[in-house]
């Protein structure tokens, strides 16, 4: 079973990540189209994808005793585990080595923030630079490593834990 989590976890994982390069450097972050919202749909999809397939796999496997739910979840988590680790992984790479595409994105949303806040009339002067230093501020956390990492961990899991008992269930009441 560890064969199968890891050859599935690096297979879907390898290709999401891949994924979220492709977003980064293309330079797909920067507008609101469907084309560019087609690596984050595809972040969600594989990770179901590879699970559906793990399951199927295991569920195909002869074996002395039959594949319980317990089991099939927690080999599934583990190849969600795998994902995310990958995706985390191209992540940190594209934070750390790519600072162009860092410095793009930061400038990017910096200035939607001070348009954003500059657009609202009902905010004093004094107050319209406090809450676009908080906002530029809290912007930097959320794209740091770890604060992706958790969103990952989260994403794949939970995308991960639904699927594999809607296949589960699927499996077992076909077999009865």
């Amino acid at each position: 079973m560890i064969k199968k989590i890891v050859m599935y976890g690096l297979a879907f994982g390898s290709l999401s990540a891949a994924m979220l390069y492709i977003q980064f450097a293309n330079g797909l972050y920067r507008e609101r189209t469907f084309l560019s919202a087609l690596p984050v749909i595809a972040n969600i999809v594989l990770p179901g994808i590879g699970v559906f397939l793990f399951i199927k796999s295991l569920s195909n496997m002869r074996t002395d005793k039959p594949i319980n739910m317990g089991r099939a979840l927690f080999g599934s988590l583990l190849v969600c585990l795998v994902v995310a680790i990958c995706n985390i992984g191209v992540y940190q790479h594209v934070m750390f080595n790519r600072k162009d595409i860092v410095q793009d994105v930061r400038n990017l949303n910096y200035s939607m923030i001070e348009s954003n806040f500059n657009q609202d009339t009902t905010l004093t002067a004094a107050n319209k630079t406090e809450k676009i230093t908080t906002a530029k501020n809290n912007f930097d956390l959320n794209i740091s490593v770890s604060s992706f990492g958790r969103t990952q961990f989260m994403m794949c899991l939970s995308t991960g834990m639904v699927v594999a008992l809607i296949t589960f269930l699927g499996n077992s009441r076909r077999q009865k």
